[in-house]
């Protein structure tokens, strides 16, 4: 019997093809439903961010550099990052400012990244690694204005000008149909009607999920507005608590502070400022609390201080030049204010560790930060 013409791909095997699809499909539902759900885990590091977030993140931070000139507040806010990272998100903003025809800005995003090499001692080797991966990569997209920016960006941090590739043009390679004939051709045409339903499928999943992660999500956000506030005056814009304990050798905490419409405003935190010389775990002497103000780009800073380095005439004087002094005790209070913000913080809890200088660094210290909105009338006192 002739076979001529009829389609070496028989019902069964189209029939079994479909339900593999319908049974992934079903099978990533049950899995991210039910066996494996999303969970909230709390606020995501700053180097956990996407690009566009971190650039926005950076911009921030360099905002608050041109109004301070702080640099070591600058390193407190990439503590968490990798040199790789830092230049790579540093040559995006400069890149991105420079062809804007923002060429002080620029400039400023320059001068904040050769401090902070200096202060921390980047690796060339990896500072030459990111720019070129940088500048390969606005090659890839069509923007050789970026990349050259990016090359004059390295050259500010002394790595070599970035070898730039040209673009390349790829001969498409001849489709399955063309090359196999009419059959190739009919099951091209079947493949391609499964990948559009694979894709329907995916794109129905990833809906699922995203919806799933705003029901898990909305009561960590709704929980804000059900703080009961005892205090003078509407509620704070922000509660949160800072828990330090001996060991945790690189911690640098901050909170984004935001309007109930998602405005933000800026960011609080407090992060290691001072440790006393010798081995690990670190012996941390003193704090810093500081409040960044986005709209008026003012950072603040208050140095929370162990009674050693409060006594000790040469190491407060070295942390009053941070910010200012403050005691460490408990139920203590202080406030840090900006024209358009101000941080209520309080002493929680914390305990000095047993070892030499008494009384000189912290075993465990805990810090609540309430941040409050200013009213248009004290706005408008420009107060530090």
């Amino acid at each position: 019997m002739s076979t001529a013409g009829k389609s070496p791909v028989r019902p069964l095997a189209v029939g079994g093809i479909a339900g593999l699809i319908v049974g992934c499909l079903i099978g990533w539902l049950a899995i991210g439903w039910w066996l494996w759900p999303v969970e909230y885990v709390g606020e995501a590091s700053t180097y956990e961010l996407n690009e566009a977030e971190k650039l926005q993140y950076v911009l921030a931070v360099a905002d608050s550099y041109r109004s301070s000139q702080q640099v070591g507040v600058v390193q407190q806010r990439f503590n968490a990052w990798t040199t790789e990272e830092k230049v790579d998100a540093l040559a995006r903003v400069f890149a991105e400012d420079q062809v804007q025809g923002k060429a002080p800005e620029a400039q400023q995003v320059a001068e904040m990244a050769t401090e902070l090499q200096r202060l921390e001692g980047w690796d060339p080797a990896a500072v030459t690694q990111a720019v070129d991966g940088v500048a390969a990569e606005y090659i890839e997209r069509g923007a050789p204005d970026k990349a050259q920016a990016v090359s004059l960006f390295g050259s500010a941090l002394g790595a070599p000008a970035a070898a730039l590739p040209s673009a390349s043009v790829s001969t498409p390679a001849p489709s399955v149909a063309e090359a196999e004939g009419p059959l190739a051709g009919s099951l091209g045409g079947l493949l391609r009607l499964l990948g559009v339903l694979l894709l329907v499928a995916l794109l129905a999943l990833a809906v699922v999920i995203f919806r799933r992660r705003q029901l898990v999500q909305r009561p960590a956000v709704e929980s804000r507005k059900e703080v009961e506030w005892t205090g003078v005056g509407p509620p704070p814009l922000l509660q949160k608590t800072s828990s330090y304990s001996l060991g945790m050798d690189n911690f640098d905490e901050s909170f984004a502070i935001e309007t109930e419409d998602n405005e933000w405003l800026g960011e609080c935190g407090m992060g290691i400022s001072e440790s006393l010389s010798g081995g690990t775990p670190r012996r941390v002497a003193a704090f810093e609390v500081w409040l960044f103000d986005k709209p008026n780009t003012r950072t603040v800073t208050k140095v929370l201080m162990s009674d050693f380095a409060s006594s000790d005439e040469t190491l407060r004087n070295k942390l009053s030049a941070r910010g200012d002094p403050v005691l460490a005790a408990p139920g203590g209070v202080f406030t840090l204010e900006t024209p358009a913000l101000k941080v209520e913080a309080r002493v929680v809890d914390m305990e000095y560790a047993e070892g030499t200088p008494a009384f000189g660094y912290f075993n465990s210290l805990k810090v609540s930060l309430s941040v409050h909105r200013k009213s248009e009338a004290g706005a408008s006192k420009d107060t530090v």
